[in-house]
């Protein structure tokens, strides 16, 4: 299974990047593109541990229930 590394834009539209099997090598790309000058509004990267990168855009696009108060990590 890889890192998939996708830009969301301002639409909640995914750009699928690319896809790297190192965890610290996809953290390391998520922020140099977090980092970019001039980032247009709503444009926010996210990489997910997949098997491949539908897969992926799937986890992402996905619903999630808001955690209960309270509960704590």
């Amino acid at each position: 299974m890889n890192y998939h590394i996708f830009e969301i834009n301002a639409f909640k539209q995914l750009t699928h990047l690319c896809s790297v099997e190192d965890y610290r090598e996809a953290k390391k790309i998520v922020n140099e593109h977090r980092r970019k000058p001039n980032l247009p509004a709503g444009t926010s990267y996210r990489m997910m541990f997949a098997t491949n990168p539908e897969q992926a855009e799937k986890l992402l696009q996905e619903k999630r229930e808001a955690r209960p108060m309270g509960e704590h990590d």
